[in-house]
């Protein structure tokens, strides 16, 4: 069974569902033509850009005392080779302009502010030019919006002096890992995704602690297949791999030349859209003394319940260890921050006027993120094997063969048994899980076919997998004829009496 397949076979997006507006979502079609990339790859490079762009003065209240930005940390799983430089390189133009822009304003307030200590460095008289308390030579910290090679203390350092906006950007995401083997960056990237305030101190250290109020960082970045393991920590599930989402398939592809697909406008479109999230809190009708909070509204909300009732309900289905159904809880937060994220796209886009009200988080909102979230549920799925619990990991080769059946019928032949039998298993099982997690006395096979999990199969598939179960003596038949079949509760486990299976002591006479 392919991934594809595995994943179809749960009712989970194969492909990343519709998400950006129009116009945004051509420039991310005609990129992945023009750099010959995985179509995929682009969605994790903009959603970046679009968390970084926006900025930590934009938040949404999801229910009173729950409020989240639009920061996300994404990890582009490719093949060495795959474009994702040359895809990068596109996509953060935006953002490095930006971060020119902001040297170049720092750089003219800095050498405004030399001229007047100038005027006033002997104003005390004394000529030690100690006049304004400044240090003489001393140059204030330069605007940075991506950071590509630093340290964990590195990137506290810059959120000191970037607290707007920052994205850490490593060419190659393993090394993060590698070089962490303390774990202190792992926790302290774990609190920068929650956006928890920080206190920087350090007993070597002769500067003055710091304390960071509400730290704002994206983080992006690839790893090889290969390499993918350095993701998880030696101490055991810490739960940042969990504030991770995940592209790519990890199908290899032949490389193709790149299609001249490269068009102007919807480059100049893309970079019109980051301009404006970066001036969000400005031009929105509704912000208020530079900071933008939303509201989920109760469409939003009901759209986010159903999403987490599919994700419990596909955790059983799946066998998710009990140990990890937490991911249940993590997933949702993603599924809010996407949310906000799609609200964002959709205002810089000027689908709500060009400077109108940012707005709250709709219905249309919280639709798109949740079906987002279910596609990178799908790559956690292929990449985490210890959500799948006992299952093996999904592979290309047909289950039953160690490797492709190639041209050969008689083995094409036995790999259509071993695949058709294996479907028949799988199917086997989710309904059971299925009807343990509802709770259902009795289920109906047409009620159960219009259901997403069995929309795949048909009702015939359904009518012999009761009848294998009833074989077993696992089930029985209410009404065979109109298709009404009862699964047999688990048994519970029987007391041992106080004589049972004990031997009775001779008694001595």
């Amino acid at each position: 069974m392919s991934r594809q397949e595995f994943l179809g076979h749960l009712g989970l997006p194969t492909t990343f569902p519709e998400f950006f507006p129009a116009q945004l979502e051509q420039y991310r079609q005609s990129l992945s033509e023009a750099t010959d990339t995985p179509d995929e790859f682009a969605i994790a490079f903009m959603l970046a850009a679009g968390g970084t762009a926006s900025g930590g003065n934009v938040s949404a209240c999801v229910q009173p005392g729950w409020c989240v930005r639009a920061n996300v940390f994404l990890s582009i799983i490719g093949f060495k080779g795959s474009g994702k430089s040359i895809l990068g390189d596109k996509v953060l133009a935006p953002l490095a302009r930006h971060e020119e822009e902001l040297k170049q304003r720092a750089a003219f307030m800095a050498e405004e502010d030399s001229s007047d200590d100038d005027c006033d460095e002997d104003s005390d008289g004394d000529g030690d030019g100690e006049g304004t308390g400044r240090r003489r030579g001393a140059k204030p910290p330069q605007p940075c919006v991506i950071a590509n090679d630093c340290t964990g203390p590195a990137v506290l350092r810059l959120l000191e002096h970037n607290n707007r906006q920052l994205l850490f950007n490593p060419d190659e995401q393993s090394t993060l890992f590698i070089r962490n083997t303390g774990g202190t960056d792992r926790q302290m990237f774990c609190e920068l995704y929650d956006g928890r305030s920080r206190r920087r101190e350090r007993a070597s250290s002769q500067s003055q602690s710091v304390t960071l109020v509400a730290p704002y960082v994206c983080l992006l970045g690839g790893i090889q297949p290969s390499l993918f393991q350095c993701t998880y920590s030696q101490r055991g599930d810490d739960g940042l791999l969990d504030r991770f989402l995940l592209v790519g398939d990890g199908v290899a592809r032949l490389t193709t030349w790149p299609r001249d697909a490269d068009d102007p406008a919807l480059n100049a479109a893309w970079a019109e859209a980051v301009d404006r999230l970066f001036h969000i809190e400005e031009l929105a009708a509704d912000s208020l003394g530079n900071q933008l909070e939303s509201r989920f509204s109760p469409a939003a909300l009901e759209a986010c319940r159903r999403l987490e009732a599919q994700l419990n309900q596909l955790v059983v289905l799946i066998g998710v260890p009990e140990s990890q159904y937490g991911i249940v809880a993590k997933l949702r937060q993603h599924a809010v921050k996407l949310a906000l994220l799609h609200r964002c796209f959709r205002w810089a886009a000027g689908e709500f006027g060009e400077q109108g009200p940012f707005g709250d988080i709709d219905g249309d909102d919280a639709q798109a993120a949740a079906a987002a979230t279910l596609f990178f549920f799908g790559r956690w799925l292929i990449w985490r094997p210890e959500l799948r619990g006992g299952h093996a990991a999904p592979e290309g080769a047909p289950v039953g063969l160690l490797s492709d059946a190639g041209d050969d019928p008689a083995l094409q032949a036995l790999a259509a048994m071993a695949n058709g039998a294996q479907s028949g298993i799988r199917l086997i099982e989710r309904l059971v899980r299925y009807v343990r997690y509802g709770g259902t006395a009795a289920i109906k096979i047409d009620a159960l076919a219009a259901r997403e999990p069995f929309a795949d199969h048909g009702r015939e598939d359904l009518r012999e997998a009761c009848r294998w179960l009833v074989q077993q003596e696992q089930g029985e038949w209410l009404d065979e004829q109109v298709g009404v079949f009862r699964l047999f509760e688990i048994p519970k486990p029987r007391r041992r009496g106080r004589r049972e299976g004990k031997a009775t002591p001779a008694l001595s006479t």
